[in-house]
């Protein structure tokens, strides 16, 4: 997010502009529904055996949330990404473009509960298709859970750790993140800008409340994405990975109580493309030099 909800799993970056999520330190509202729409671009940058490689993406979510018993909520979310990748004349994957066309649909059922003592845990099961346009199906699929321990220490201080496992295509990540909502004053705070997930942890966000009902920040985080490729390209059945640093800053406000649209930029670091065969094993690896990135995100609630 730029994956996510999200920029570049998902948006990459993607997620960054995601906003419908759990493994946050809140729990979710009752009868609460949200959306978003995140536009990306990812400017062409070169890559190090030759070539150049970019993207423009569009990233959705679909969300809602609904109270079990006080204090234990239960939500599903729906993600859709969808990335046009473009290469020029690279040289390092054997002269091919290792893919084109990526789309990404995720399935996941966030459960929260808040106990009287201030403790706030949550579990969310997810179930995801990553393949480029032509992948097979069945070989696409990828899935795994986060489960999540936070405390709330005062009104404007919760601290927690959680932890992902998730079965990726050929591959077992497994990583901890850390859950962080910080209202340091009135107007600034630290926060997880959107849910972790298949693609890394959530990362952090510094926010300052502007005047006139406008918000500035900055963030980071780390992004990777896996997919089956196109069963008739140059590498049939294989998989495809792209993972980098994105850095940001956002400026945004809210258009209405329930709608709020954000302005991204930022840049893209420590980027690499790796193609595997069938099996997961490496056929090629290059790095990618650093990108700059431009998006927007439209983010409801209702």
């Amino acid at each position: 997010m730029m994956p996510s909800n999200a920029f570049t799993r998902r948006g990459a970056f993607v997620t960054l502009l995601l906003a419908a999520g759990v493994a946050t330190a809140e729990p979710m509202p009752a009868a609460n529904f949200s959306y978003s729409i995140a536009p990306l671009y990812h400017v062409e940058s070169g890559l190090d055996a030759g070539g150049e490689a970019g993207f423009a993406g569009v990233f959705t979510t679909l969300g809602g949330s609904w109270t079990l018993a006080e204090g234990a909520s239960l939500g599903l979310r729906l993600a859709f990404d969808y990335e046009d990748w473009r290469f020029d004349q690279p040289q390092g994957f054997g002269g091919f473009a290792p893919w084109n066309n990526l789309y990404r649909l995720g399935l996941s059922l966030p459960y929260n509960y808040a106990t009287g003592g201030g403790w706030l845990w949550g579990l969310t099961p997810t179930l995801m298709y990553s393949g480029e346009s032509g992948a097979d199906f069945s070989k696409a699929l990828e899935y795994g859970a986060t489960i999540s321990l936070a405390r709330k220490l005062r009104p404007d201080l919760t601290l927690g750790l959680g932890f992902a496992a998730y079965e990726r295509i050929e591959e077992t990540k497994v990583f901890p993140f850390l859950i962080v909502n910080w209202n340091i004053t009135d107007r600034l705070r630290l926060t997880n800008p959107f849910p972790a997930g298949p693609a890394g942890p959530a990362g952090l966000e510094l926010a300052y409340r502007l005047d006139g009902g406008w918000e500035a920040g900055l963030g980071a985080t780390y992004r990777s994405y896996r997919q089956r490729l196109d069963e008739g390209g140059p590498f049939p059945d294989g998989v495809g990975e792209n993972s980098y640093i994105p850095l940001y800053v956002h400026i945004g406000r809210n258009l209405t109580d329930g709608i709020k649209l954000r302005f991204y930029a930022g840049a893209t670091l420590s980027g690499q493309l790796r193609v595997e065969d069938e099996d997961g094993d490496r056929l090629y690896e290059d790095d990618q030099d650093p990108a700059a990135m431009l998006g927007l995100a439209l983010i409801g609630r209702f």
